[in-house]
């Protein structure tokens, strides 16, 4: 896309937001996942030029992953009553669907996943929901219909397909597209009549709907702790007390806990690397020991025996959008303290090539 094709696709987005019709919290979840996706399939993998295709699966699967976030009482002491609606009238079966599989896994997605019938039975629901649903309404504005990121009612082999550039934009304007999805989906909660008592005065709500995954680090903090020998990540020396799990790739620039994304470091140095992205030559030693070294089968099952949730696929490719990105915009890294660097295509060498991480194959098989 150009530059005035870029504006005119972020005029589009917001025009959606702010003048679709809304009657539940389905359209925003849809347009999330297609801007997440866009960043979790690497472009020389991903059909950039033709339009990037995805399954409807694949979506059903991020509206699990964000609605288990929420699916837990907002007011714990009403226990199911406390859950926060996500449309107006009864709250929805799906959303119940996934109610009932936290309780039955004691809140881990991990292991929901592991019972592979049950889990598909549950995104088999939800792509259900999607086809009924947000799909064919979500690029409805007003009596007309503005087809701009995939073509209206084109449904092929179980996928849709973006638009030529439509890929390229949701990674480029990720940031600012999740920030005015997210402020839409607050202001639906909110309107929802059955939710203003259970909101009340409280001013936690964004935390709730969209941070959660963050109150508890300490499983891969203790995984990251063994596995680097309680050694910085950044600085190697030993970390007395308990060390800190770090999102290598910041939580501020794509926020999602994955295994593979926790370093082990410094509360000092995690602080003062911030948002920062982690100079090239700590991109190398984290690609090398968290993805392709040997040792990294170890750091997988150290995962699967905790429980913990990880995609060694989908970090590579977050990690290669951070960094495509970064380097488009100019970013400075983080090598130590008080040294920023200014992001160079070194960080490519880093991850071995990128033919070789576009080629990494999907671990979706469809439906």
């Amino acid at each position: 896309m150009s530059a005035a094709s870029d504006l005119e696709f972020l005029r589009k987005i917001q025009r959606l937001l702010s003048e679709g019709e809304f009657v539940a919290t389905y359209k925003f979840a849809l347009l999330q996942a297609l801007a997440d996706l866009s960043v979790e399939h690497h472009a020389l993998s991903a059909g950039y030029d033709e339009g990037l295709k995805l399954a409807i699966g694949e979506i059903a699967e991020k509206f699990v992953e964000y609605y288990w976030r929420q699916a837990v009482p907002y007011t714990p002491s009403l226990d199911r009553a406390g859950i926060l609606k996500q449309n107006t009238g009864r709250q929805a079966a799906v959303i119940n669907a996934i109610v009932d599989m936290r309780e039955q896994y004691s809140g881990s997605i991990y292991l929901a996943r592991r019972d592979v019938l049950k889990w598909r039975r549950l995104v088999r629901s939800v792509i259900t929901l999607i086809k009924t649903m947000p799909l064919w309404k979500l690029q409805v504005i007003g009596r007309g219909v503005d087809d701009f990121i995939y073509r209206q009612g084109q449904l092929e082999d179980g996928c849709i397909q973006l638009r030529p550039g439509v890929h390229a934009a949701f990674r480029s304007f990720h940031g600012l597209i999740t920030n005015l999805i997210q402020g839409g989906w607050l202001t639906q909660v909110r309107r929802i009549t059955s939710n203003r008592k259970l909101l009340g005065e409280r001013g936690d709500l964004a935390e709730f709907l969209f941070g959660s995954e963050r109150r508890n680090l300490d499983g891969y903090r203790v995984v990251m702790r063994e596995y680097q020998s309680a050694r910085c990540f950044y600085c190697g020396k030993q970390v007395r007390g308990e060390g800190n799990a770090d999102h290598f790739i910041p939580w501020s620039r794509y926020p999602v806990d994955l295994g593979h994304n926790f370093v082990f470091s410094h509360a000092s140095c995690n602080n003062d690397k911030s948002d920062l992205l982690a100079h090239p030559e700590h991109l190398a030693r984290w690609w090398e020991d968290n993805l392709d070294g040997v040792r990294a089968l170890e750091l997988e099952d150290a995962f699967n025996t905790s429980g913990l949730v990880h995609d060694a696929r989908r970090s590579r490719f977050v990690a290669v959008w951070a960094y495509e990105q970064g380097e488009k915009s100019n970013a400075h890294t983080w090598m130590r303290k008080g040294d920023y660097r200014l992001l160079d295509g070194s960080w490519r060498n880093a991850m071995g090539g990128l033919r070789a991480v576009a080629e990494t194959p999907a671990d979706y098989e469809g439906d």
